[in-house]
């Protein structure tokens, strides 16, 4: 999902950020653009991302939204980014 949307949406709204900093006069200044998207848990996903103009992918291992209290040790987060990194992270830096 991306800002409340489905990700098709994406590119609408970044197009649209293009136009108001072009009508801004300011689209030669360094702008960052930061998503939280399921694409960023994957290589092919990062790269889609970053042909779209997002500088910056959130990524979570739990769901923050989640009322009960969270019940994964401290090794299983430990493990989620150690995933994270030898599977995305190396591969999209690389």
């Amino acid at each position: 999902m991306h800002a409340g949307s489905d990700a098709d949406h994406l590119p609408v709204m970044i197009g649209r950020l293009d136009v108001l900093r072009r009508d801004a006069g300011r689209q030669h200044e360094p702008f960052e653009i930061h998503v939280i998207s399921l694409d960023g848990y994957s290589v092919d996903g990062c790269r889609r991302l970053e042909e779209l103009g997002v500088t910056d992918v959130i990524i979570g291992f739990r769901n923050a939204y989640q009322m009960e209290q969270d019940t994964e040790t401290l090794q299983q987060k430990l493990d989620a980014m150690a995933w994270f990194a030898d599977s995305v992270i190396a591969k999209v830096r690389g």
